[in-house]
């Protein structure tokens, strides 16, 4: 029933929002759910009864005068159909590049390994160089660490530009490119939940070594190195959650579902909020990582900002 409801506010995409229309709408969902019930009580199958019923009471030029909102149609604004090849070129170009992204941000986040690993070698005694050179290579490789970085985000990201509208805007698919969609997201769903309880409890164990190691050992050289084991866990975190979710997210934008759905995308304070948070957000991790070195713990902004977020967009959507 879920895939009839989806299509129903894809079918009034565009229409003017007033009681009559408001009425018909749910009169045409009554009338598509009986429909369906009818056809599930005679054996057909889910997909079965969902197709007959959109074939039957999907198009709402042939409904308009039964529903009266013929004049409502007549002054319908237009709304951009994706089509069946727009839809599978978007989700393959994000599976393509997406985990190119997430090669991105590992090697920002593990920038500072380098100068941190020298740092605690020498602190070990293993290498007897001058503290000042150290540092020097060491910010040499984190300041290259971050551009390629930054290269990779900025190149991957720049193929996946043509497709932000989707993300804010209002458009319809059909019913074959939904069903598409629908198969391909229900394929990904074990990867994609394999990839979130994994990097979930990755997160949660990267904080042993730093806790660990200088209960263990009183050496001010292996805490040090203990803080390069826990970036490298949480780089590898984070490529595999933004690597294996990128099919998930694609269709959800698809479907105009969760975080894009009609209801966010006609919401604009929610719209303003989100892209108002997330800007906060990055200026506060940036800035306390740089300004305190501790790049081990400040990757916990993320976790504390999602939560927090979600919390928000739903004090927002329910005003």
């Amino acid at each position: 029933m879920n895939i009839i409801r989806n299509y129903l506010d894809n079918m009034f995409l565009g229409l003017p929002q007033t009681e009559e229309v408001a009425k018909a709408k749910m009169e045409l969902l009554a009338m598509m759910e009986d429909k369906y019930n009818e056809l599930k009580d005679s054996g057909k199958t889910e997909n079965e009864a969902v197709g007959i019923v959109i074939s039957e009471f999907g198009n709402l030029d042939e409904l308009g005068d039964t529903l009266g909102i013929k004049h409502a149609l007549a002054n319908r604004s237009d709304i951009p159909v994706v089509t069946y090849e727009e839809a599978q070129n978007y989700i393959e170009t994000a599976r393509e590049v997406t985990p190119k992204i997430g090669l991105g941000v590992l090697y920002c986040i593990i920038s500072p390994a380098v100068l941190l690993f020298l740092l605690g070698l020498s602190e070990l005694n293993v290498v007897r160089i001058k503290e000042e050179l150290l540092v020097a290579v060491g910010l040499v490789a984190l300041l290259a660490l971050v551009a390629v970085g930054v290269s990779y985000i900025i190149r991957s990201s720049g193929r996946l530009e043509k497709y932000d509208n989707l993300k804010y805007d209002l458009f319809e698919v059909d019913y074959k490119t939904e069903q598409m969609v629908r198969s391909i997201l229900t394929e990904d769903e074990p990867s994609y939940r394999s990839a979130v309880s994994t990097s979930i409890i990755l997160y949660i164990l990267s904080a042993l070594p730093v806790i660990v190691l200088p209960l263990v050992f009183d050496s001010e050289g292996l805490s040090v190195l203990s803080v390069v084991i826990t970036l490298f866990i949480v780089a590898f975190s984070t490529y595999n959650l933004i690597g294996k979710t990128a099919v998930n997210g694609t269709c959800n934008i698809l479907l105009q579902q969760g975080d894009y759905s009609l209801k966010r995308k006609t919401n604009k304070i929610s719209r303003i909020v989100s892209s108002v948070y997330w800007c906060v957000v990055v200026a506060i991790y940036l800035g306390y990582s740089f300004i305190t070195y501790n790049w081990a713990m400040s990757w916990i902004i993320w976790p504390i900002a999602g939560v927090l977020y979600g919390a928000i967009s739903a004090i927002v959507d329910e005003r």
